[in-house]
Formats: structure tokens, sequence, C-alpha cells
């Protein structure tokens, strides 16, 4: 747990997780980069503890946040497990005409 943060009570923190459900059940289309980082901003964890907690490099898990990488497949379902979510195909959005 990050220490910057005061520990949420068990109730404020399965209120946290569902409002993070809800927002990206609104928003399908939202980039892999942001989506991590919403999810573990909302866990509270580091990038170390959420690295750890998900099998990936905490390197690659920063480089991910920044969005200067792509992972892979494998790597979006390692980073979607903890707050129960799996990876999907969204339809693209029409730009213009």
């Amino acid at each position: 747990m990050d220490k910057r943060f005061k520990p949420l009570t068990p109730a404020e923190e399965l209120q946290a997780r569902r409002s993070l459900s809800e927002e990206l059940e609104a928003h399908p289309g939202l980039a892999i980069h942001i989506v991590v980082k919403k999810i573990r901003s909302t866990l509270r964890l580091t990038i170390a503890e959420y690295a750890r907690l998900c099998g990936v490099s905490a390197r690659a898990l920063a480089d991910i946040e920044r969005g200067d990488a792509s992972p892979t497949l494998v790597t979006v379902e390692k980073l979607l497990k903890p707050m129960g979510l799996r990876v999907g195909v969204v339809a693209a959005r029409k730009t213009g005409a």
C-alpha cells in the first residue's frame, strides 16, 4: 500500500473499486495505459507493488503507464486481473464526415 495515503476502510475500498468499474464501463475505449494507471492508483499501490502483484517488471509497468510501451495481450491480462477485468474488443468510433 502506498504509504503516502491514509489506508481506506474496507467499505471505502469497495466503493472506490465500484466507482472505477463504473467509470471503465462508461468509457470502454480508454487507452490501456490510462486504464492501468487508474487501476493502480485506485488500489493505492506504488508501481513496484503493482508490478510485483501482477508479475511484470516495474520498468515495464512504468513504460506502459507513460504510454511509451505497447504491452502484449498476456501482459495486459496480468495488469487487469487485480480488478477482475479481462481484455475485450470495442468497435472503433467513426471520425469525421
